[in-house]
Order: structure tokens, then sequence, then C-alpha cells
């Protein structure tokens, strides 16, 4: 069937970049793969729905900002009860004024991005077919990764198209659609990933690393040869984003590391203008005293618990979760009853000279043969204690017979004498050739959004999580852990995440692992097999519809006997044409 150009309206709200970027990926492979394409975006919840809905817009910001709000609302909303009223309001009393703002755009096909504008928009889809006597298509395109609301399925779509095997176990179980209208490819990009991923082919070969540095070159970067980490945390600049980056500059320089950090600011010019006059030998001589002060204290607090009959506390680190035991941590996480326990206090319950890993349900330990890992609600009574560096890392001036350090001034000339890794901050404003940072970056650091993970997974780029909205982007986390293509501490803790990052950085195998677990999950070419789906099925309903309309006018002629032979017999062919393409 020729490539026709088609009038396509997608169905999408600005609740977060994520819908938009979705709808606006899958128009530009419209225009590619049927020329002369055009497209409308539609929000006919915001346009036609009713209140509190209508406003989820304008709330949207607050919410993000205030995940355990975001919890309470996505955990009511996602329910059995939820979705009946929520249907049952919504077609009673919105259904007519959607149906006629959709007729206005005369679609050919009807594309749906959002969870919020899946059921509705089908009742208005099949009464729009049925008094115009064409069949108008409606597609849900879900884009989630894992954690998937459950407006997303609707049986009555003609299509549904998922990224993971979680969504389809959804979209089974809670919209009881069949497996033939279920079609697994994966969450779709925008094109210029697909281009990247096709030119660089595999990141950790030669030839992938020389696509690399000519990217590097082309951006313009002041480094092309160092290991490259890019720091995200949204569109707003959100997240620790200052914190996480002072421990990756100091975590560098101990390790003897030589970096480029990225870091995307967003809107945060503040942070911007920050970054580019921080006095980084400051921020290690605070860091080393710090590290000074704290052994002490612990050292204190240790002798008098001895001669008080006391024990002494445990030194929690937060290790990176990096298997199944996330789920347990993400409760906790997101439960909005955490009382005294932290996110920071809650990830690991190992002392610093016996540190834990989680991998796969299995456990190594530094100190001997593994154990099996205790689920958290056994966990025993915390008391929060600041991360204490690795020996070999960040000695303390103690350590070295050093003398108690005055301040920070005095502190910068030895941080001078021992400096080892050259590092190179650069902040960035509002990114517009995200697809070419990826590649230039050996590791991405962000925020738990599933079309930043798509997209660092179509360039078999690693990603260190540092944070996700309670509900709706925890089965991200799992996607990438169980993925094996990353791995999730808080962004509460900065010092674990850069020493996580560190550790990747300089274990090329390490590196090789996680790059190609990513490639495993990758579909840089999500977008152009979604279009090709929904441009092949809506352009036979167009033949069909064609056909029948065809088909009508000329059974009005034969009934009124004006129609002659060769008429009839081509009434007849016509018919048969139609009736094979249906069950085709």
């Amino acid at each position: 069937m020729s490539s026709q150009p088609l009038k396509v309206l997608f169905l999408s709200s600005d609740t977060g970049g994520g819908h938009r970027a979705s709808a606006e990926s899958l128009a530009a492979q419209f225009e590619l793969l049927f020329p002369g394409t055009t497209y409308d975006l539609l929000d006919v919840v915001t346009k036609d729905g009713l209140p509190p809905y209508n406003q989820l817009v304008q709330h949207y910001k607050h919410l993000s900002a205030h995940p355990q709000q975001w919890n309470l609302v996505f955990k009511f909303s996602n329910s059995r009860a939820f979705e009946f009223f929520f249907d049952v309001s919504n077609k009673l009393l919105c259904e007519k004024a959607m149906r006629k703002s959709i007729m206005e755009y005369n679609p050919d096909v009807v594309v749906s991005v959002h969870p919020m504008m899946t059921n509705v928009p089908i009742s208005c889809c099949e009464k729009i077919s049925e008094e115009t006597g064409r069949h108008l298509p409606i597609f849900t395109v879900v884009t989630d990764l894992a954690s998937a609301h459950c407006l997303w399925f609707a049986n009555g779509v003609d299509k549904i198209y998922i990224a993971s095997d979680e969504c389809r176990k959804l979209a089974k179980e809670r919209g009881k659609v069949p497996d033939e209208k279920i079609i697994q490819i994966g969450l779709p990009i925008r094109h210029q990933f697909a281009v990247h991923a096709d030119l660089m082919g595999d990141r950790m070969s030669n030839e992938g690393k020389e696509y690399q540095k000519k990217v590097r070159g082309s951006l313009g970067l002041p480094v092309v040869d160092k290991k490259t980490v890019l720091v995200m945390g949204g569109g707003e600049g959100v997240g620790s984003l200052s914190n996480i980056v002072d421990s990756l500059y100091v975590e560098f320089y101990n390790k003897g590391i030589d970096a480029l950090i990225l870091v995307v600011c967003g809107r945060n010019e503040k942070l911007k203008a920050d970054l580019e006059v921080r006095d980084w030998d400051t921020v290690l001589a605070k860091h080393h005293e710090r590290q000074y002060a704290r052994s002490h204290s612990l050292t204190n607090f240790s002798f008098q618990s001895c001669v008080s009959g006391v024990k002494a506390p445990v030194a929690y680190s937060s290790g990176c979760m990096e298997g199944s035991v996330t789920q347990q941590i993400k409760r906790i996480l997101s439960s909005s009853s955490l009382g005294k326990i932290t996110s920071t206090n809650a990830i690991s319950s190992m002392s610093d000279d016996e540190e834990e890993v989680v991998v796969d349900d299995k456990v190594s330990s530094s100190s001997g043969a593994g154990r099996a890992a205790s689920p958290l609600v056994n966990l025993p009574p915390m008391i929060e204690v600041d991360d204490v560096e690795d020996e070999d890392d960040d000695k303390s001036p103690s350590d070295e017979g050093s003398e108690s350090i005055g301040n920070v001034s005095s502190t910068k000339s030895e941080v001078a004498q021992k400096k080892k890794g050259e590092i190179k901050v650069v902040g960035l404003g509002f990114v517009t050739k995200m697809a070419e940072y990826m590649v230039a970056a050996d590791v991405l650091i962000s925020k738990a959004g599933p079309g930043t993970i798509a997209e660092a997974a179509s360039l078999s780029l690693p990603v260190m999580l540092t944070s996700f909205l309670p509900g709706q982007e925890e089965g991200n986390v799992d996607y990438v852990v169980n993925g094996g293509f990353g791995a999730f501490v808080s962004d509460k803790d900065p010092t674990r995440v850069a020493k996580e990052v560190g550790n990747w950085l300089v274990d090329e195998e390490k590196a090789k692992e996680l790059s190609s677990a990513a490639k495993k999950c990758g579909a840089p070419h999500a977008a152009r097999d979604i279009v090709k789906s929904i441009g092949s099925l809506t352009l036979k309903w167009k033949q069909i519809n064609d056909d029948r309309e065809r088909l009508n006018k000329a059974a009005e002629k034969l009934k009124l006997g004006i129609a002659s032979y060769e008429e009839e017999e081509s009434i007849e062919q016509s018919y048969s044409a139609a009736e094979n393409q249906v069950y085709s």
C-alpha cells in the first residue's frame, strides 16, 4: 500500500514533558514515512473535562515538586474504584463535548499518548464512526516504562503500544486487553537518537569511541579524551544537583580520574552561574575538613560509649541498589510515614568494614563469605551517621599524623600537594542536542523519567538514578536495575552516588557490561516502527471506508434501477475486495 498523507490527531497534555515529547517524536516519523501528513495536538481533558481533572496541568509542577503529595494522588487514582468513577462520570458529562472537539479536526486517525485520554475518547471515536459511516481508528501509545497508571489500558482501542513486559501484564490484567491488540516495541523517542545509535554502533568498540570523540569535538567540549559524566535534574534543574556535582569532583580527584562533568541546569540559572565561578579547591578543602571532624566525633563517641557501657553506633553506608531489594527500599522512600528513618540511613544495614552490594538477590561482602540480604522491615534500629569515606580514597589528617585542621584556608595547601585527578565542570542551560550529549557521555546521572531512560538505553549509556516520583516512576528504577544497565542511589547521599559512578569509570569490564545491557534494552527506532504500524492500519481503514462509501452510493443507484450491468459487476467486485481487506 502506497504511503499517502494522513491527518493525525494526538491526544496529549503538558503534565510533564514526556507526553508531548512522545507525540512530537511520532509526528516527526509520520512526516518522514507519510509525506504530506499533517498533525495536531489536543488536550481534550483540559478543554472539555471536569474539575479537578481539567486543572491538572497547572497543578502538575507543584505535585511533582512534592513527591509525597504526588504519591497520594497517584495511588488514589490508580484504583479500580477511581477508574470506574472517572470513566462513568466523564462519559456521562463530557463525552459529547469531547466528541465535538475531535470531529472539528476531521482526523484520519486518533493517537492517545496520555492515560486520561483513552476510555472516553474511545467512546467518542465509536460514535463518530456510527454517525459518519467511516471507521475512525484510535491507538494508544503508552509513554511509561513499567509502573503505568491503570487508565492507560482501555480495551476499545485498535492497538496499544507498550515498552515492557510489565506494561503487557498490566494491560492484560487491568484493562483486559487481548494479546492480539498489544504490540511491544519500545518507548517513542526523538529521531536523532536513532541516527546517532546507527552511526555509533557499539559504544565500547574502537569505532564507537572514535565516534564519541568526534561528537565531543562537534559540541565544542573543552576536552574530548577524558571520561565524561552527564548530570541531569529535569527541565527545571531540580534535585540535589549542586551536592552531587561537588561529590563527583571530590571523588574523581581522590581516585585520580581525569574527567569532564557536564551539568544540565535547565532553568536553574543560579546554579549555572555558580558552577562557572565555584572555587573547587575550597570544595576539596571543606570535604577533607568534614572527614577529619567526622572521624574524631566517631572516635570520641566510641570511647564514651565504652566507658558508659553503651554500645557504639554503626556508621551505616547508603550503598547503591542493584537488585530486587530496591522494591523494598522504594516502598520506604515513597512512604509518608518514614518517621525518623531517612532515605540515607534506610538504604543499608552494614558497617563500613563489611560493606555489601546487592546484585540479583545475591550479596557479596568485603569481609568474607556472602550471606542472604535481610528484609528491610527487619532492620535493626538505626542511628543516622554521615558516611565515612573509604580509607584508601580519603585518609583523615589524623591517619597521617598531622595536626587538627583549623580552617579551610590551611587545608588548601595540603589538598593541592596531593592532587591527582584533573576535572573540568561545565554548566549547561537548556539542551537542544541531548542525543549528542548522551553520545559524548560515559555515564548519565538522572531522575527516573521514562523518556530519559529510554533515550540513554538507545545509545547504550549506563544510568545512575538518584530520584523518582513515587508510584509513577518506581517501576522505572526496577526496569534499569533489573535490566542490568544502571543502579539507584538516593540523591540524599551524593557521596555514595559519586563513589559508585567513580567505580564504573575506572572499571572497563564493568563499563562494557553496563553498556551491553543498555543496548539490549534500547529501542532507538521505536517511534519509526510504531508509526509504520499505525500508518499501515490507518491506510487500510481509509481504503475500506472509501470502498464502503462507493458501495453505498452504487447500492442506492441500484435500488433506483439506474445501474448498468457493468456497474453491477463492479459493485460485486468491490464488495468482495472490501471483505478480503477486512478479514486480512
